[in-house]
């Protein structure tokens, strides 16, 4: 049976993911609702502040940092079904060889996941989501959106977050033949992985809020941080320099200064005295 996924562990790790993004990308994504959206970034923020936050505090204090290791590599080897589905559907056969072969190494030799085997054997790991498979068939992102719980997004990537869920084979195992009790038990997974990913990401959920202005923050790196999972860390050249200066400018400045210092040290003419 599906289960939706806990708000606060959603929210957890959407701000994990943001606040450790790069902020290098292009321009910034269009953001026509803003009202409404700050409104549901103040809502996000106090859940965070006054539940979230002290609730992973709590979990920080009971849970040794090599427990809180192996849940993270754990729930990391659990994406890797749907992160070889979107290899596959956006063409990218080696990252699918890669990422099938990183699920089977880490759940055998890494113990169902619980060590990342793969990574110690130099197959590094990525990330792939259906909202970036759509965006590679070019499907357009439309506008910003913050919606509660699930933070910053947009109608794309909300459409890729329900087709990674229908696609999860985790969404159809059956835990117990009891419905409450597989609903008990994938709430509970959610809580912690959000609770774990929260902790770890502590201090830079900190920078972020400590910002001028954390709404704007959070809206430019969200977008240039899926602009670069889009592009698999790679530079798009058609916007890569559209931040650096016009230097035809300065070469105009520089004639103009160098004309005016000939002006300034030239001869006087003729019949005018000195």
């Amino acid at each position: 049976m599906k289960t939706a996924l806990p708000g606060a562990a959603l929210l957890a790790m959407t701000l994990a993911a943001c606040a450790t993004a790069p902020a290098t990308g292009p321009t910034e994504i269009a953001d026509p609702y803003e009202g409404f959206n700050r409104k549901m970034f103040a809502f996000n923020n106090g859940l965070d502040k006054y539940a979230l936050s002290p609730a992973a505090t709590a979990y920080k204090t009971v849970t040794p940092e090599f427990a809180r290791d192996r849940v993270a590599d754990f729930f990391s080897n659990l994406k890797n079904p749907v992160i070889f589905a979107n290899d596959v559907l956006q063409g990218e056969g080696n990252r699918a060889g890669t990422t099938f072969a990183r699920f089977g190494i880490n759940t055998t030799v890494g113990v169902l996941g619980l060590w990342d085997a793969a990574s110690h054997m130099g197959i590094d790991g990525h990330r792939e989501d259906f909202g970036q498979t759509l965006a590679v068939w070019g499907v357009e992102s439309g506008p910003y959106l913050v919606m509660p719980f699930l933070g910053p997004t947009t109608p794309r990537d909300l459409v890729g977050f329900g087709v990674d869920r229908a696609i999860d084979p985790l969404s159809y195992v059956q835990y117990d033949d009891d419905w409450d009790t597989d609903l008990a038990i994938r709430g509970g997974m959610n809580v912690v992985n959000g609770l774990n990913i929260r902790v770890r990401f502590d201090d830079q959920i900190d920078a972020l809020n400590a910002q001028p202005e954390p709404y704007i923050a959070l809206r430019r790196i969200y977008s240039s941080s899926r602009q670069a999972e889009i592009l698999n860390g790679k530079v798009d050249e058609a916007t890569a320099y559209d931040d650096l200066p016009d230097f035809d400018a300065f070469d105009d400045y520089d004639d103009e200064v160098q004309e005016n210092e000939e002006g300034v040290g030239a001869a006087p003419e003729e019949g005018v005295s000195q």
